[in-house]
């Protein structure tokens, strides 16, 4: 299994540390983490879900639409 730091997650998909940590808290349960001695690590499935969310999110739309979106959405 690959993970992803998320200063690496950062550089991926071109978006701000602090950003990917609200956009972590606001969709938890979409986002597939693992933690690692108490450090958070991105699975690389969660590449493909949060730029789904940043795009979502430059279009303007808000976190309970994109919820709803993750939630019809199919990652796999």
């Amino acid at each position: 299994m690959y993970v992803i730091s998320l200063l690496g997650m950062s550089k991926v998909i071109q978006a701000p540390m602090y950003k990917i940590g609200e956009w972590l808290d606001s969709f938890k349960g979409f986002i597939p983490t693992k933690i690692v001695d108490q450090i958070t690590y991105f699975e690389i499935e969660a590449v493909e879900v949060l730029a789904f969310i940043k795009e979502k999110i430059e279009e303007e739309y808000d976190l309970m639409e994109i919820r709803q979106l993750l939630k019809n959405k199919s990652f796999i």
